[in-house]
């Protein structure tokens, strides 16, 4: 699967859609303070006297992978211009590789017998997605059963489906918690959840249901959809998912290519932070009656899922205004702050390098954005309120509102959001869905 990272700051989806410890084969093997230290020598080496020496000490910094983003210094104007221009691109690879880490399917080992309590504890652990037991939110019995058999090195959807089936449960996407998934007793004359899922890397797919129109009026009316089930690794967090009518091909049992129905055009659905799954229809010309089955549904997906989270803390509120920082491609900028009546006004703005089409018509993520004030105590003030102040093609500006009765002196205000964006490819095939 390849992927095109569009990097700009972005998505309020709290935790960034990061690979699993357990999986991240890129964590150097120094200690923390081993570590540190040989970052800021090769910070230092990045303005030696020779070329070759400065070549080698960025190589080694890309090489160390993006568990030491968060040790590169921030560029400043003092420093001189081929350090920026040498700590930027180490910044660039390193977004691009965790971005990948990212992107990467998680894996799942288990071996039997054990109890399904244990089970979804050690697929949790090994891929970083949360599993919620949600039977007693809708009353349901608590059961406990043993999950027998192995199960080795399958795909988090295929590795989940099976236990799931063992225990006579299914998914439900809406846990309330971001990174999540609900976990619920299956309905009554449900069939396996193993024998419907297509897995495809991160995603997993099933056809729901079909329905199709007659129109003895006007047949040029005749419609065939096929809603689709659409889930994704918890973890990952997508903002849009979209599918372009013209990647999709649909094969009939009679072998006849069945056509869609507005080629030209692109289904996109934006997400809420809070499911793990979504419903999307692929709209068919209705074929004639002697098709009973679709041998084929081919398709690709483009989805916008956020990359890695940075936090930006600004400090002396009192003063500061027009105050700008910059990780990756997000630039983010304290305009001011100010008492309005009984509350303290935060004004900022947040601009993207490339903002792709994630600002024009899907920008409601981007005001989900932890935006806190930290006192001089480390006591943390949640904002009681936000107003959108400016809305560009590659800005946003907000206007948040904290109670801090005995002011803000000594108060720091940090803002969180993705600092890259990446657009990639899922593709799929269902086979032998039965029409109507």
């Amino acid at each position: 699967m390849l992927a095109t990272f569009v990097m700009f700051a972005g998505l309020a989806c709290g935790q960034p859609a990061a690979a699993p410890p357990a999986q991240n084969t890129s964590q150097p093997a120094e200690r923390p303070a081993e570590l540190k230290a040989a970052v800021a020598k090769l910070v230092r080496q990045l303005d030696d006297t020779q070329l070759a020496r400065r070549e080698a000490a960025e190589k080694e910094l890309i090489g160390l992978g993006p568990a030491i983003v968060d040790l590169l210094p921030p560029v400043t104007r003092q420093m001189p211009a081929e350090v920026k221009e040498r700590l930027a691109r180490v910044r660039r690879a390193l977004e691009s590789s965790a971005a990948e880490l990212s992107l990467a399917p998680t894996r799942v080992t288990l071996k039997g017998p054990m109890k399904l309590s244990d089970a979804l504890a050690a697929i949790e652990k090994q891929t970083g997605n949360r599993l919620v037991d949600y039977r007693e939110e809708f009353n349901q019995q608590r059961r406990e059963v043993t999950i027998e058999g192995e199960i080795k090195d399958k795909l988090f959807w295929e590795a989940l489906d099976g236990v799931l089936d063992q225990g006579e449960l299914t998914t439900y996407a809406f846990s309330g918690e971001r990174g999540a998934t609900a976990i619920v007793a299956r309905g009554e004359g449900e069939t396996a959840r193993s024998k419907r899922g297509v897995y495809s890397g991160l995603f997993r797919f099933e056809p729901l249901r079909v329905e199709a129109v007659r129109d003895i009026v006007n047949p040029a009316n005749h419609a065939l959809r096929i809603f689709l089930d659409i889930a994704w690794e918890p973890r990952l967090q997508p903002i849009l998912v979209a599918q372009p009518l013209d990647a999709l091909k649909a094969t009939s049992d009679t072998g006849e290519d069945l056509p869609i129905d507005g080629r030209e055009g692109e289904i996109e659905i934006p997400v809420d932070g809070d499911s793990s799954a979504t419903e999307m229809y692929i709209p068919l010309e209705l074929p004639g009656r002697n098709v009973s089955k679709i041998a084929s549904l081919k398709g690709k997906l483009d989805v916008l899922a956020p990359g890695r989270v940075e936090t930006f803390e600004f400090s002396d509120l009192e003063k500061a205004k027009g105050v700008e920082q910059r990780r990756a491609a997000a630039t983010v900028t304290l305009d001011q702050v100010r008492k309005n009546q009984e509350l303290y006004e935060v004004r900022m703005r947040i601009k993207f390098q490339a903002a792709a089409n994630s600002l024009e018509s899907h920008r409601d993520w981007i005001y989900q954005n932890p935006a806190i004030l930290v006192s001089p105590g480390g006591e943390k003030l949640d904002n009681v309120g936000m107003e959108a102040t400016l809305q560009e093609e590659d800005q946003v500006g907000v206007a948040y509102q904290f109670v801090a009765p005995d002011g803000i002196k000594g108060f720091k205000f940090r803002y969180t959001t993705p600092v890259s964006i990446v657009k990639f490819p899922v593709e799929y095939e269902l086979k032998n869905i039965e029409l109507p």
